[in-house]
C-alpha cells in the first residue's frame, strides 16, 4: 500500500465535514474521463487507483486511511485522470467540489496544507512516468 501523509489539521477538518459513506470491495468511485464530482477521504479500508498502464506495478496503487482520492480533479474542475476502485471494504468521507471550495474560502490556512498533499501527488506521478519510460526503453 502506498504511503500517504495528510497534514493532521487538514485531515481532522476533512474527516469531520461532509458525508460519510460505506462502499464494498469492487465499488467504483470514479473512472478516468469522468467529470470531477468531488474527492474522497479514506477512513478505513483501501482504494485502488489505476493510472491506466496495463499490467504495470507503476500503474496501480492502493491507498489506505488518510488518503485523499480525487483531489487534483476536484480542485481544478478537470476530469478524473485515473480509475478509483475500492480494494477493501471502505468507510469514506465525500467532499463535493463546491463544498471543498467553500471550506477553503472559509479556512484559507488549509490551502497550504493541500499544497503539501498535491506536491506529494506530483512527485508520485513523476515516479510513475519515469517507471513507464524505463519500461519502454
Amino acid at each position: 500500500m502506498a504511503e500517504y501523509s495528510t497534514p493532521i489539521e487538514l485531515e481532522t477538518v476533512l474527516r469531520r465535514g461532509s458525508k460519510k459513506i460505506w462502499r464494498e470491495r469492487g465499488s467504483v468511485l470514479f473512472r478516468r474521463g469522468d467529470d470531477a464530482k468531488g474527492m474522497f477521504i479514506v477512513l478505513s479500508g483501501a482504494v485502488n487507483l489505476d493510472f491506466g498502464v496495463d499490467g504495470s506495478v507503476a500503474g496501480n496503487r492502493s491507498y489506505g486511511p488518510g488518503a485523499l482520492v480525487g483531489l487534483p480533479a476536484t480542485l481544478t474542475g478537470n476530469k478524473y485522470s485515473m480509475n478509483a476502485t475500492v480494494g477493501q471494504d471502505a468507510e469514506l468521507v465525500f467532499w463535493s467540489c463546491e463544498a471543498l471550495q467553500l471550506l477553503l474560502r472559509q479556512r484559507p490556512e488549509l490551502c497550504r496544507q493541500l499544497l503539501v498533499v498535491l506536491g506529494e501527488r506530483i512527485s508520485e506521478h513523476q515516479q510513475v512516468t519515469k517507471a513507464l519510460l524505463r519500461r519502454e526503453a
